[in-house]
């Protein structure tokens, strides 16, 4: 199976929420790895059971709360769901970031709080 990932990822636990455009349903959680493009997602519960499933190609918002010196600030990125099982989903970020500062807090927690995979 070919990799068709165009950055780098990285191994990180860091804490976010995922939150479906479409019906408003949020999901608490963490990241299992992520990159510039892109993050894998885990949900503290399933996101496939229930009466309104996210299925791939779903359109959500991922907010990730990112410490600034003492401070917390979050970063919103509408994303798109590329895969989902159960509690995990894949997910592509597709908008970019919108303004430098937010930009620069996601090379921040890159290269602070993780461990590169190849």
């Amino acid at each position: 199976m070919e990799d068709r990932r165009k950055d780098l990822r990285f191994r990180a636990r860091i804490q976010c929420d995922l939150m479906i455009a479409a019906t408003g349903k949020r999901y608490s959680g963490i990241t299992r790895n992520i990159s510039r493009g892109g993050a894998e997602f885990e949900a503290s519960e399933s996101m496939t059971r229930g009466a309104q499933p996210v299925t791939v190609g779903t359109p959500a918002i991922v907010t990730f709360m990112l410490r600034r010196g003492g401070n917390f600030q979050e970063l919103k990125v509408q994303c798109r769901v590329r895969f989902v099982s159960a509690n995990i989903a894949g997910l592509e970020y597709t908008s970019s970031l919108p303004t430098p500062r937010e930009r620069e807090a996601m090379e921040m927690m890159l290269e602070t709080r993780s461990n590169r995979i190849d």
